[in-house]
């Protein structure tokens, strides 16, 4: 017999799941710029427009599980006049790598 909640419940279901995405999201943006920031700032550079943005989204395996693998772009500057860009990588919610272009002088990796 139904009750005629299935559908408002299934609603419910699929609104609470797209709010974790977007919580993730968000959380996941907010530490890819801190860690942008961070890089930048070891470097004696600057983190241009003080953001990062996202290039692409992909689930992967890692220990077990399945999580969201994150690679985002992000632009800085070594002496305030030039514009170069940098790469930023994380798994669910760690650093899995970040890098820069350095220009004629190759491409920074940590």
């Amino acid at each position: 017999m139904s009750t005629g909640l299935e559908a408002p419940f299934g609603a419910m279901l699929l609104l609470g799941a797209a709010c974790l995405w977007w919580l993730s999201a968000i959380r996941a943006r907010d530490l890819a710029r801190s860690l942008a920031g961070r890089f930048c700032q070891r470097q004696g550079w600057q983190l241009l427009d003080q953001t990062v943005a996202l290039v692409s989204m992909w689930p992967v395996r890692e220990k077990d599980r399945l999580c969201w693998r994150r690679r985002y772009r992000f632009d800085f500057s070594e002496d305030g006049g030039d514009r170069r860009s940098g790469e930023l990588i994380l798994h669910g919610n760690r650093p899995a790598g970040i890098s820069a272009d350095l220009g004629s002088g190759g491409r920074l990796i940590e």
